[in-house]
């Protein structure tokens, strides 16, 4: 990065997220960082006083030691993971019981099915049923054959 690719905006928000020593910000936005601080040292120079101030108060807190009690409670209290068996278990389950739902649907079907007959059509007294059955793929041939020729 150069000096004129990172703006004066991305300069503050570094030194209020990072500190006010550029050694601490990310490398890759060190060099572009001192660049631009050596191009106009008068406007930024207090942007990293200001935060330099900010990571002296934080430097003088004390450190919080981890209480070993606390730690061994919330390791406690930490919900377990589910137990793989279980899972697969109750999955073989719901596999078994859509199943057994599936095939009470097919048998269902079948018992019914097997005691209902189709209505009687039955023709006009003095009438046979006339059934006729048309040839029509030489009609299809010929008409495939005319719009080729067009």
């Amino acid at each position: 990065m150069t000096a004129a690719s990172m703006s004066v905006a991305r300069f503050e928000a570094l030194a209020q997220t990072f500190g006010g020593e550029i050694a601490r910000w990310p490398e890759g936005e060190r060099e572009a960082a001192r660049a631009l601080l050596a191009a106009d040292p008068d406007r930024l120079s207090p942007v990293l006083t200001e935060a330099s101030q900010l990571d002296r108060l934080l430097d003088l807190a004390p450190a919080q030691a981890l209480d070993a009690a606390l730690l061994g409670r919330l390791i406690a209290a930490a919900p377990r993971a589910p137990n793989a068996t279980r899972r697969w278990i109750t999955g073989l389950s719901a596999a078994f019981g859509l199943s057994a739902a599936a095939l009470a649907g097919v048998l269902a079907g079948i018992a019914i099915g097997g005691h209902i007959q189709p209505p009687a059509v039955l023709a006009p007294a003095g009438q046979a049923e006339v059934v006729t059955a048309a040839d029509v793929s030489n009609d299809l041939q010929d008409a495939l054959e005319e719009s080729s020729a067009l």
